[in-house]
């Protein structure tokens, strides 16, 4: 139905980023890059330059990987369209940056909470840039696509009881 093509959650060790491949059952999150900045804070210099070695990269062509493929990697994870409690898409407080949460339930009827940002890839950043474009009109954009992606994948009924966007 849709990829997007970044997401920011907090890791303990310090930030993540994931590329979330959403179909009209599940949405796939992918784990693309892992910072260890927290362990580098904990160190000092020496620290720093350890996390910054640290920091994995992965990278994966949406187009042609198969999802179950995706969906069994132990660095990603996996929440069912069904299981979905509430999709909220907020502005932040400070900057331009907006805030995506996804509440859901486990299938031992845990709650869970995944709390990110939608800052845009920065290469769609720079480009929007180089069109004379604001950024808080760039970080806007991206975050009303990450809202069409859903609305595509989940039904019409389903997305105006779960959806909660204050853009």
């Amino acid at each position: 139905m849709g990829l997007i093509p970044r997401l920011v959650l907090q890791g303990k060790l310090g930030p993540k980023e994931y590329a979330v491949l959403v179909t009209d059952k599940r949405s796939i999150f992918v784990q693309e890059i892992s910072s260890k900045a927290g362990l580098g804070a904990a160190f000092g210099v020496v620290g720093a330059l350890v996390a910054s070695a640290a920091t994995s990269r992965r990278t994966f062509d949406y187009d042609k990987e198969d999802p179950d493929l995706l969906a069994t990697d132990p660095k990603n994870f996996v929440i069912p369209h069904d299981a979905l409690e509430r999709l909220e898409m907020k502005k932040g407080m400070i900057g331009p940056i907006v805030r995506f949460n996804v509440e859901y339930r486990t299938a031992d009827r845990k709650n869970k909470t995944v709390k990110g940002q939608l800052p845009p890839p920065i290469t769609l950043r720079k480009q929007k840039k180089q069109e004379g474009e604001r950024k808080e009109v760039t970080c806007l954009d991206y975050a009303k696509s990450v809202q069409d992606v859903y609305q595509r994948a989940l039904p019409a009924v389903a997305f105006a009881e779960i959806a909660d966007w204050k853009l």
